[in-house]
């Protein structure tokens, strides 16, 4: 009876251990991204020899146009209106302004936030005192349309994104005094193989002297 029992265990171990990796050689692979989403790849275990993550190169030499690296790589800033940016998650919402963000994945400039990470406080806030200027590296117009989400202040003159070609100002956009962004686009068809920046300015330290600005694409 012993060894009948023996033999039954070892029958059931040999079973596991034939459907695990069964399981992992047909069952595909499952990758878990940051913002909570499942990717399930179907390949076969026995056929990986190795893996590896490629950065794909982004306009502008390595520009952070949505801003998801956390950082403002390929911008410089002036001033001190974006020392605190980007700004992680709906932080006007979390202050309870009543004007939800709008933003893309997770980071997006608020100008009037203070909320550079995730592990900071919900709702701090930089107000609308500080100023200065963002501007993007050089990149080359290959793509007839630029479009890109804007908020913020409403004053052209003191609150705005714009176009350089060449050094010169060409488009200019601001918000409409809503932390809510819309999205805004720039026909520059005329200017393709120009070389190209966007420049933010905040200019004004009273009421609605911040802007918003969020996921450039050029399409």
């Amino acid at each position: 009876m012993a060894r009948r029992k023996k033999i039954t265990l070892l029958a059931c171990f040999l079973v596991v251990l034939l459907i695990i990796p069964f399981g992992y050689i047909y069952g595909g692979m499952k990758i878990q991204l940051r913002d909570g989403r499942t990717v399930d790849v179907p390949v076969n275990k026995a056929d990986i020899i190795s893996i590896t993550f490629e950065d794909q190169p982004m306009a502008g030499g390595g520009t952070t146009w949505d801003f998801e690296t956390g950082d403002l790589r390929g911008w410089t800033a002036t001033g001190n209106a974006f020392a605190y940016q980007p700004t992680f998650g709906d932080n006007p919402t979390a202050r309870h302004r009543g004007q939800p963000s709008n933003h893309q994945g997770q980071y997006w400039i608020g100008g009037y936030e203070k909320r550079p990470r995730a592990s900071d406080p919900q709702g701090q806030i930089q107000g609308d005192g500080p100023q200065g200027t963002l501007t993007s590296q050089h990149f080359t117009i290959t793509n007839p349309n630029i479009s890109f989400l804007i908020g913020g202040g409403c004053d052209l003159n003191t609150e705005r994104v714009e176009l350089l070609i060449d050094g010169q100002v060409v488009f200019q956009a601001t918000g409409k005094c809503t932390e809510t962004m819309e999205r805004m686009r720039w026909n520059a068809s005329q200017f393709m193989g120009r070389s190209a920046q966007i420049r933010l300015v905040d200019a004004s330290g009273v009421g609605w002297g911040h802007i918003n600005f969020d996921d450039v694409r050029f399409e």
